[in-house]
């Protein structure tokens, strides 16, 4: 019998799957079983499964006849024979040590789940990638690990976002049945709230085990329909809720309104209002609204700014778009700004540090590879190399680079650096301030 039990659903992931794989049969702990739940892929996916299958006994291939996530998870738990049971994403990736980290931990402790923490990425145009931390709690919680009882612990459900970073139990996770909609429509929620609701015993470490991919335009995470998935989802989940303590109800209902928060932040980033899916933010200010009347979510089960947000949602989702919009359209305008400075012609990032970091980064995720050089004021970084570019004085970067557009990243000192520059004999019209921050939602956004 296989200790863990790997859950992969598939469908049309030719472009990452093998990323993927190639982290799960490399791992450390090797006595584990591989379920490829495909749902009639066209891409080459299910030829690229057939292959690895063919050069490891670990590897089951399962067809399924709906295209439902839920569905495809159902078909893997009920396959699933190893002790322990993990749940993947296909074009995400893991630690080649996740196994061998959460086993050793779920197998001493007799919880029903261990989880590590997570790094979401965009993967650049020089094969590095951009991260950001994924983590239930935060890092001075840890200290040697977190154990609690999840079902005594409302809490958690705004806290522990994702079934990915964890192992199962499996006699536990076989008593959970995911919601068979169809597509990748945000299941995993009804799934944890079960989890949670339930386990008895849970313990979660600071390892980082598992690499969440952003860069995958076709995910759930970019769907205009995400509204609409999230109706579906908490209508479904709502059955749980009977017989569950007030504190819980709580709890449901403040996620149900982060999780519609995180859908409009998506179309803040896309640059339009979905107004194909207002039917379905209606309905979920409704569900709210009905919850405050009950007595179940109220002004102290949030925070000043989320409370102000819902009482501009039940007046209109357009108006609350509108807010978020007024807020980063000056970030994507300054972007946008630099872009069009530095696109096609060489740049000089002026400044090494977060900004010039971030920046840069933006510049190859979209491919752009025309920065030739940083510069910096720092003696100690001169010299260095900063994403294969060389960090240089800017007396040396005007020298060398002389025709360049020259790009200031720097929060604190942008003016004086702009005069700088211009003693060196850089033109004022060869000069750009990055003013926007590094705000995570920023990477990425759909900027014209």
């Amino acid at each position: 019998m296989p200790k863990v039990s790997v859950i992969i659903p598939c469908l049309n992931m030719s472009k990452y799957i093998s990323q993927c794989l190639d982290t799960i049969i490399h791992q450390t702990l090797t006595n584990i079983e591989i379920l490829l739940i495909d749902a009639g892929s066209t891409d080459g996916t299910i030829e690229i499964l057939n292959a690895y299958a063919k050069k490891d006994s670990r590897f089951y291939i399962f067809s399924s006849d709906k295209k439902s996530y839920g569905y495809q998870v159902n078909i893997g738990i009920s396959n699933a024979t190893g002790d322990y049971i993990s749940i993947i994403d296909a074009d995400d990736r893991i630690s080649l040590d996740m196994y061998e980290v959460l086993y050793q931990v779920i197998e001493t402790s007799g919880a029903d789940y261990v989880k590590g923490t997570a790094k979401g990425f965009y993967t650049l145009s020089n094969k590095e990638y951009y991260y950001f931390p994924i983590s239930p709690f935060g890092p001075e919680e840890y200290n040697t690990g977190i154990e609690l009882a999840p079902k005594d612990t409302p809490s958690l459900l705004t806290k522990d976002n994702f079934l990915w970073y964890g192992l199962y139990r499996s006699d536990f996770i076989k008593q959970i049945r995911l919601h068979e909609s169809p597509g990748a429509a945000f299941q995993d929620f009804g799934a944890l709230f079960q989890i949670q609701t339930r386990a008895k015993k849970a313990i979660y470490i600071d390892r980082t085990v598992y690499f969440y991919r952003q860069d995958n335009i076709n995910a759930s995470t970019y769907n205009k329909k995400g509204f609409s998935f999230v109706a579906n989802e908490y209508a479904y989940a709502q059955k749980y809720l009977t017989g569950l303590s007030s504190e819980w109800k709580t709890s449901f209902y403040r996620k149900l309104f982060l999780h519609f928060m995180d859908r409009l932040y998506a179309m803040v980033d896309s640059g339009e209002f979905w107004e194909e899916t207002l039917s379905d933010m209606i309905e979920i200010a409704q569900r709210l609204h009905t919850a405050n009347e009950d007595g179940i979510l109220q002004k102290n089960d949030l925070t000043d700014k989320q409370w102000a947000d819902l009482q501009l949602l039940w007046e209109s989702p357009y108006l609350l778009y509108q807010k978020y919009q007024k807020i980063y359209e000056p970030k994507r305008e300054d972007l946008k700004k630099v872009f069009q400075h530095v696109k096609h012609k060489k740049g000089v990032i002026f400044g090494s540090g977060k900004y010039g970091c971030f920046l840069h980064k933006q510049f190859l995720y979209r491919g752009w590879n025309n920065v030739i050089a940083y510069c910096d004021n720092k003696t100690s970084v001169q010299g260095e190399l900063q994403h294969g570019i060389e960090i240089l004085s800017p007396e040396q970067a005007v020298a060398r680079c002389s025709d360049a557009k020259y790009i200031i990243a720097n929060k604190y000192y942008a003016e004086d650096m702009k005069e700088q520059l211009k003693i060196l004999g850089i033109r004022d019209s060869a000069i750009i301030i990055y003013t926007a921050g590094i705000d995570k939602n920023l990477f990425g956004a759909i900027i014209d």
